[in-house]
């Protein structure tokens, strides 16, 4: 079950911010995609760890889960920042 509940999270997080950068531009488009090349990053990690020893990050999922749900706020100061910001 926590699979499902961790893949519909970093799903989520992937579309919001992927809508993010689609529809923003300049610097905005930039710092959205931090946090998605944060949790591309960390997915490389897991994955290049994973070829050395199968035995490590057994919940990967929740890894992802963990670093996608940290990218949430940031877009959402980013949204509400680009409001403030924007004439």
């Amino acid at each position: 079950m926590s699979l499902f509940v961790g893949a519909a999270v970093v799903g989520m997080v992937i579309g919001l911010e992927c809508a993010a950068i689609k529809r923003w531009d300049g610097v905005w488009r930039w710092l959205a995609a931090a946090p998605l090349a944060l949790m591309a990053g960390d997915a490389a990690w897991i994955w290049l760890d994973r070829l050395n020893d199968p035995a490590s990050h057994q919940l990967w999922y929740l890894e992802l889960m963990l670093v996608g749900a940290a990218g949430l706020p940031a877009v959402g100061f980013l949204w509400l920042a680009r409001q403030m910001v924007r004439p």
